[in-house]
């Protein structure tokens, strides 16, 4: 599993980066990628015994919320 270093500030690029998607994506897409990578994480924390991969699935998590909270508060969800 590929972790970047945490960044201090999200930008635009970042954020959409992080969610995975493009820069065009409809609101509901973004909102449905957000919780499909989510859920994705939670369930690779859940399934491994393995410390370092529950770390960085943990630390995934938080960036999702970070790029998310960060698109819905320039209003691009």
């Amino acid at each position: 599993m590929d972790v970047k270093a945490p960044m201090s500030m999200i930008t635009d690029d970042r954020a959409y980066e992080i969610l995975q998607v493009e820069k065009t994506a409809s609101s509901e897409e973004i909102l449905e990628q957000y919780e499909q990578l989510k859920l994705s994480y939670k369930k690779m924390r859940e399934e491994t015994e393995d410390l370092r991969t529950k770390l960085a699935c943990q630390l995934k998590q938080i960036e999702l919320d970070d790029a998310f909270l960060y698109l819905k508060k320039i209003q691009k969800i």
